[in-house]
């Protein structure tokens, strides 16, 4: 069956899919997404990812053409366009308008894209085993603009660059301080003595949907989880590290290049979080 794009309200064949070049995403990098994924043709979490990209469209100042509903009601549309169960998602906000130089256009429009394909994760050896990770020598994105889910990625692929080149499964930034933030598409959890911990979001990290969501299931499950500056050296005393994502959801990490190696991977910790996950997706 051809693939269908939803652009704006109609769902186009996928070869007749386009959109202006005076795009602001496509000029400058000036635009917000949102990955996601749909069990059963249920996407996840799909209000919480409604809230940040209207936060990322206010601080933008590009309006975003849909409510909540409207926003979740588009979503399903393109999912069931392409009669999808286990999908990815991603969904694009941009504002269309020409100008010369830097300088906004008095009006601009708005581009409300969203792709969805069947999705096709890691394998099932990297959670069973975890995962191989390195830190990156690329630094991470000042705070201000690291929080903003832009499509501006400049950063995150020259990062992708060295995780691919490294034959790693992810690659970890730092910031000019020499902390440790994040993954080119995830967030970072370890665990020390039974006690959570990841990096707050004024180090440089992206405020991560499934951070969100793993913060919240320890506490259901009474695991103390606490926010904390994080460096190379900490991560060679921490007990187990683990990755979260949209697309990743939870993934174990069995060794960090030049640093450190678990001797079991997931740990009791990353089992009881997987699980818990695993079970809010049912």
């Amino acid at each position: 069956m051809p693939h269908k794009i939803y652009i704006n309200g109609k769902m186009i064949l996928e070869a007749d899919a386009k959109i202006s070049v005076f795009d602001r995403g496509y000029l400058y990098g000036e635009g917000v997404f949102e990955t996601m994924r749909a069990y059963n043709g249920r996407p996840a979490f799909c209000d919480m990812h409604y809230h940040r990209m209207k936060s990322n469209c206010e601080k933008l100042k590009i309006d975003l053409p849909a409510d909540e509903y409207a926003f979740e009601h588009a979503v399903v549309k393109a999912i069931n366009a392409n009669k999808l169960k286990d999908a990815y998602i991603r969904v694009m906000v941009s504002p269309v308008g020409m100008s010369i130089g830097l300088a906004r256009p008095s009006k601009l429009t708005t581009n409300f894209v969203i792709i969805t394909r069947q999705f096709e994760g890691r394998p099932r050896e990297t959670y069973e085993k975890g995962a191989k990770v390195i830190v990156v020598s690329t630094f991470a994105d000042d705070p201000d603009i690291a929080e903003i889910k832009s499509t501006n990625y400049l950063t995150k692929m020259l990062a992708r660059i060295e995780v691919t080149e490294a034959k790693a499964d992810e690659g970890l930034f730092r910031n000019r301080s020499g902390l440790i933030l994040e993954g080119t598409s995830t967030n970072l959890f370890v665990v020390k003595d039974g006690i959570l911990f990841t990096p707050p979001l004024s180090d440089g990290c992206l405020p991560g949907i499934t951070r969100w969501v793993v913060m919240g299931i320890a506490e259901n499950l009474k695991i103390p989880c606490r926010e904390a500056s994080l460096t190379i050296s900490d991560l060679k005393k921490v007990d187990e590290i683990f990755l979260t994502g949209s697309t990743t959801e939870i993934l174990p990490v069995r060794e960090l290049v030049k640093t450190t190696k678990k001797n079991r991977a997931p740990g009791l910790v990353t089992q009881k979080i997987m699980k818990a996950y695993k079970k809010l997706l049912i």
